[in-house]
């Protein structure tokens, strides 16, 4: 800082400055101040601060560097002015000055620090924009508004129009019109004789005349304009008349173009699929359309007597009040929100309200247009997905022995359940946000999986993402895992990945789903171990049967030898009653061994065995070799099987069945009627069935349904009946993964049902 008595300044000077009508500063070397005007004090708002002593670019300390570099001129002897500046003071605002800065002289006539003087012409300048704004403003308006000018000066009897008025007569730029040219472009008859007649009445009257007159343009259209003339008078005599030309062509458009939009308007607004009202400013309904009527029940005629608060939900009016105040105060353009409105019926109505607010012309708010739509039905799906959602919650609390564990895309953890709190030892606390569910896999099988999972899709994929994998390529995964307690113990479980998607199908996270099965594989181990014995027993018996079977073939073989040598050594022991009944034990004991090889060998087929089959050919083949007993019965057989159809099946197998199936309903056909049998075949998903229908004797179901299939089980006291060829049919059949059902009925008749593969 520094005090005017360090300079040898005289007091006069001082005072001059002091005392001076303008704005004008005095200051040092260092630019502080010695001495300020009062004007300057009120240009720029100083008053009543001690600025003596004080440095101007600290009392200004927005001043710019240009300032600042011709301060330095002056102070090496420059004068610098300039008549318009403009100057950004410390409250913002801008200042337009004219000033001069310049250096004053000590006693020795050295520059004793500069003068500053400004005036302030703001004011001026704001005036001058103003006026080329008006100006500006007048030739856009006339442009817009399409209003040309005009002048007839009758002293040198030329012809002025303005760029606008040569536009409406469509001429060019550089056309320059005489009054005769003028007066062709009207219409002849009725609008030319009226514009003479007036602009006559203007000169010899002294008359203003404004009119309406249809012209021709020069390019030949037809266009309605508005004219009017004004006298300019000298010396009590008309020297011209200028006016104004307008085409009100586009005006009468306009005008039929509001009145259809009006009317579109009015068309869009009573008929809209969505409630519209018109609101007054206290809240009364001005207007509404049908759909709002339809919406709340409520009449046109009995909403004039009511404002939206009668219907509105009394919890919703508060808000509803609060945004229409933000709406009036112009703080907000428009508002949107979901509201209750009463029904006539006394229901409650949700909408989605939107409203925004019309001005009059003066810019004060006139009324509300509001926008109505009926969200009830979304509204109450809202409630009951938030029910669900709450449900699903406590279903998931209550999981207690289930561990459900919700993962982000990265794999954090973002939801814990209580099953998973109790299954793995860790709180929700530990693992939300903070751990993947890496932590519980062991690392060996997650290592083991990533193998596998690399291999199968040919990328690498590590850690994390062997376990989301799958779901993020929108596939599921479920499949056993060992999980890893706190405290370290293991048990395993069955994981299922999923991926969790938005509406827009777009994956935001995974679910994993485990259940502890430590049960289930104890259980599993002691099935399997049973199934192990199970299966050392059955090749035992497989063994058994074999070494029986062949055991037996050979003393059978031995009988039968020995029978035959007596017949040949001894022809008297023949005659022995004994000796026929040996026989036929020998035939039985030979007929019981060939059955028994033949279950036998049924154990021992495979899949492998099984060929492709024409079903038709194999039921013909059997028909064939059953002509005879055919014939002979009477039997007629109606066969509706496609030639097109095959069957999974072993050969000898098939012509078995058929044989046995086809001959049983033969030999037990009835006496009381002609014998009939049909042979249907349909498919049914992966099986063909095969259906043999008779009429023949039939049996009691309820009796002997459950011996119908064992061996050596016969029914109708046939002498020649072995019981052994159901026994037999069944085991070939479910030998080739098949099998066989069937119905009867007693006197009436017996259907078979044979299930075979495709």
């Amino acid at each position: 800082m520094h005090n005017s008595e360090n300079h040898p300044i005289k007091d006069r000077s001082k005072l001059f400055v002091e005392q001076a009508p303008s704005a004008i500063a005095m200051f040092d070397r260092e630019v502080c101040y010695l001495a300020a005007s009062q004007q300057w004090l009120k240009d720029y708002n100083l008053e009543g601060r001690d600025i003596i002593g004080k440095s101007h670019y600290h009392i200004f300390n927005n001043i710019s560097q240009e300032w600042k570099d011709i301060h330095q001129e002056c102070l090496k002897g420059a004068i610098k002015q300039k008549q318009e500046d403009s100057f950004i003071g410390n409250d913002g605002t801008t200042q337009w000055i004219s000033w001069d800065v310049r250096p004053w002289y000590t006693e020795k006539n050295e520059i004793g620090g500069i003068l500053m003087y400004t005036a302030d012409i703001t004011s001026i300048k704001k005036k001058e924009d103003l006026l080329s704004r008006y100006q500006e403003l007048l030739e856009k308006t006339n442009e817009v508004a399409s209003i040309g000018t005009w002048e007839v000066d009758l002293k040198k009897k030329t012809v002025t129009w303005s760029k606008v008025t040569r536009d409406i007569h469509e001429v060019d730029d550089n056309y320059t019109p005489n009054f005769g040219d003028g007066i062709s472009f009207y219409k002849e008859g009725e609008n030319r004789d009226l514009l003479l007649e007036s602009f006559q009445a203007c000169i010899d009257e002294k008359k203003v005349f404004d009119l309406e007159l249809e012209i021709i343009t020069d390019k030949g259209n037809h266009k309605w304009i508005r004219t009017v003339g004004i006298p300019e008078i000298e010396n009590n005599e008309v020297v011209s008349v200028y006016g104004v030309f307008q085409d009100i062509d586009e005006k009468t458009k306009a005008n039929k173009l509001l009145s259809l939009q009006e009317e579109q308007f009015r068309q869009t607004f009573e008929f809209a699929a969505n409630g519209m009202a018109l609101v007054g400013l206290k809240g009364e309904w001005l207007q509404v359309n049908k759909s709002l009527s339809q919406i709340i029940g409520y009449t046109k005629n009995e909403l004039a007597n009511l404002t939206f608060a009668d219907i509105t939900h009394p919890d919703d009016l508060e808000k509803d009040y609060s945004l229409l105040d933000q709406l009036i105060r112009g703080k907000i353009d428009s508002y949107q929100m979901e509201k209750r409105y009463f029904h006539k019926n006394g229901h409650i109505i949700w909408v989605l309200l939107s409203v925004s607010m019309v001005k009059n012309s003066s810019g004060l708010p006139s009324h509300f247009v509001s926008q109505i739509n009926n969200i009830t039905e979304r509204k109450q799906a809202q409630f009951e997905l938030q029910e669900s959602l709450s449900k699903l919650q406590g279903i998931q609390d209550a999981s207690t022995q289930v561990s459900i564990i919700e993962t982000d895309l990265n794999g954090i953890i973002k939801s814990f359940n209580r099953g998973a709190e109790n299954l793995l030892g860790y709180s929700a606390g530990e693992m939300i946000d903070k751990q993947t569910p890496e932590i519980i896999h062991l690392a060996s099988e997650i290592k083991e999986r990533s193998k596998e999972l690399s291999e199968n899709y040919n990328i690498s994929i590590q850690g994390m993402q062997t376990l989301i994998y799958q779901a993020s390529i929108g596939l599921y995964e479920t499949r056993e895992w060992t999980y890893m307690r706190k405290d370290g113990s293991t048990f395993p479980v069955q994981l299922t990945v999923t991926a969790i998607k938005n509406r827009y199908n777009e994956v935001k996270g995974y679910l994993g789903v485990a259940t502890d099965i430590s049960n289930l594989k104890r259980v599993e181990e002691e099935v399997k171990s049973l199934l192990d014995v199970t299966q050392e027993q059955n090749e035992r018996l497989l063994n058994f049967a074999h070494i029986v079977s062949h055991n037996l073939r050979s003393h059978s073989g031995n009988l039968s030898m020995l029978t035959e040598l007596m017949k040949m050594e001894v022809p008297e022991a023949t005659q022995n009653p004994f000796f026929p009944l040996l026989t036929e034990a020998s035939e039985n004991l030979k007929e019981t061994i060939q059955h028994l090889n033949e279950v036998v060998a049924m154990s021992t087929k495979t899949n492998d065995n099984l060929l492709s089959l024409n079903l038709l050919e194999y039921i013909k083949k059997a028909q064939t070799n059953l002509h005879a007993s055919i014939l002979e019965s009477k039997t007629q057989i109606e066969i509706n099987v496609s030639s097109s159809v095959f069957v999974k099946a072993i050969p000898a197998y098939l012509e078995s069945i058929f044989l046995n199936l086809i001959s049983n309903a033969v030999k037990y056909r009835s006496a009381d009627r002609p014998n009939q049998i049909s042979i249907d075949a349909f498919v049914k998903k992966e099986f063909v069935v095969i259906k043999f229908t008779d009429n023949g004797m039939g049996m009691n179901m309820k009796l002997h349904g459950r011996k119908l299939f064992g061996m050596y089980k016969t029914f109708h006291g046939n002498e020649d009946a072995r019981g052994i060829g159901l026994f037999i049919t069944k085991n070939q059949i479910e030998a080739m993964n098949g099998k066989i059902e069937v119905e009867s009925e007693l006197n009436k008749g017996t259907t078979f049902k044979v299930y075979l593969k495709l």
